[in-house]
């Protein structure tokens, strides 16, 4: 129990209540004491000083110890707890009214008995002759200034009182009461605290139930708490968060591992093709060098040359979309996007010409300048032109279009009139390594082209969208901040 947060809680209530009951009850019983001598001390201040009216004890500067004896057998008639002594000038003891001679002090220090006859207040505590302890008196002086009477009231009286009190029915019950009281407390504050732990105790049990789960389908039994009351609800708050950020973080591991996997395969794949007609063709070289003629072995020069910069361009692309992965932020600067377009068009006039498509450019010539990695976003233009000019038959167009738009960016579109995306690939052209069907492609494409180019745009804050209807071509398009 004490390892619960439940039963710390209440062994320290129960190290406070109880040495706090015990010290009440001590304060009681001093308090009592105290009391009981203040009372009797006023009710017989007066006592020496009637004595010392009533009866002459002293012959001269001697002591009467026949008068004095029947003083004091006379006074313990009615309180046989109280003792007489008379004391000279000095303190000294000249007679007891007590049968008892073993006295442990032959002098009683006349400081409490000044104060006791100038008024002070009670109660005064004096010497006790017989006793190694302080105990309330009277006193006054005797006739002729000749000493003091003095009359000790609590000797036995004190240990009685102590006795009486233990067996007092008053104080079991004030004591039965108080122990009453403790364990009340003591159940109440447990009660208390097993109310305050109980939504810890849920919290505990959700947390235990989501580390033995699988992080992802575990049901949790706790709901956020929209107005937190303490900081429990915090917490609570707290670790939902966590597990909905703990599962999102899984859940993209996951995705990043199957997609690690596919990747792998892909590039297994997309590696080994050209890697073994690359292989085949020198091979058939090797083996076939005197039976070939020139043309053929030229012919199988190029076959071999093509398949080998295929695989240099497929290495390539796949560096290119790590970096992109592993890149932060790109390089921001300003330039102008129509130069930049132009210059990419430029760069494709002769393979365009070569099938047959024409290129166009389209857009104000008072474009601002925009903000972004020139590099990255000339690679991106450079991935979609080529990407459409693939895709688009002879007599086709490939048109670039730049224009702004009323949400301050300029909108970069790529748009080709040829047979268009398929609506069951539309939405997973963007993923590497995908391709359409193989009868639908043309050659030499890798299936990361458009991955890069969706990546790119990601560092620039934006995202491409595409849209395509068949036989008419497909839209590529992307929005770029301009400059301030």
């Amino acid at each position: 129990m004490a390892r619960t947060l439940h039963g710390r809680l209440l062994l320290v209530l129960a190290g406070l209540l109880v040495p706090m009951g015990v010290l009440f009850v001590a304060i009681t019983l001093a308090s009592a004491r105290g009391y009981y001598q203040e009372i009797t001390q006023e009710q017989n201040a007066g006592l020496a000083a009637s004595l010392v009216e009533q009866s002459d004890i002293m012959l001269g500067s001697t002591v009467d110890q026949e008068k004095l004896k029947s003083l004091t057998e006379m006074l313990a008639m009615t309180n046989p707890n109280v003792e007489i002594y008379v004391l000279d000038e000095d303190g000294a003891i000249l007679g007891s009214g007590t049968t008892d001679t073993r006295l442990l002090a032959d002098t009683v220090a006349l400081g409490a008995i000044e104060t006791f006859l100038a008024g002070g207040s009670f109660p005064l505590r004096g010497t006790d002759p017989r006793r190694r302890q302080r105990t309330i008196f009277s006193a006054a002086r005797l006739a002729g200034g000749l000493g003091y009477l003095y009359v000790v009231l609590t000797n036995e009286v004190q240990t009685s009182f102590i006795r009486n009190v233990q067996t007092s029915t008053v104080l079991r019950l004030s004591l039965w009461g108080s122990g009453v009281l403790l364990t009340i407390l003591l159940l109440g504050g447990s009660l208390g605290f097993a109310l305050l732990t109980r939504r810890l105790r849920r919290l505990r049990a959700a947390m235990t139930a989501f580390e033995r789960s699988d992080l992802e389908t575990v049901e949790m039994p706790l709901a956020p708490v929209r107005c937190s009351s303490d900081e429990l609800d915090e917490v609570q708050n707290i670790f939902l968060r966590m597990v909905d950020r703990i599962r999102r973080q899984v859940g993209a591991l996951r995705w990043a591992d199957d997609q690690r996997r596919e990747l792998v395969t892909n590039i297994s794949h997309d590696l080994r093709t050209p890697l073994a007609a690359l292989q085949g063709y020198l091979e058939t070289l090797q083996i076939k060098h005197d039976s070939l003629t020139t043309a053929e072995q030229a012919n199988y020069l190029s076959a071999a040359r093509q398949h080998g910069e295929r695989l240099d361009r497929l290495i390539a692309q796949l560096f290119e979309l790590s970096r992109l992965d592993a890149e932060a932020l790109p390089q921001i600067e300003s330039f102008p996007l129509q130069e930049l377009a132009h210059d990419v068009i430029q760069k494709f006039r002769i393979p365009a010409e070569v099938k047959g498509v024409a290129l166009e450019v389209f857009g104000p010539t008072d474009l601002p300048f925009v903000i972004g990695d020139l590099g990255l976003i000339e690679r991106a233009l450079t991935n979609l032109i080529d990407n459409a000019i693939r895709h688009t038959p002879a007599g086709g167009t490939v048109t670039l279009r730049l224009e702004p738009t009323g949400e301050r960016t300029i909108r970069v579109m790529v748009a080709d009139t040829g047979e268009g995306i398929r609506s069951d690939a539309l939405p997973r052209i963007f993923e590497r390594f995908y391709q359409v069907p193989s009868a639908e492609r043309p050659r030499g494409g890798s299936g990361l082209g458009l991955a890069i180019v969706k990546r790119i745009i990601e560092l620039h804050g934006s995202s491409i969208e595409v849209e395509s209807r068949p036989d008419k071509g497909a839209r590529f398009w992307f929005e770029l901040a301009p400059s301030a």
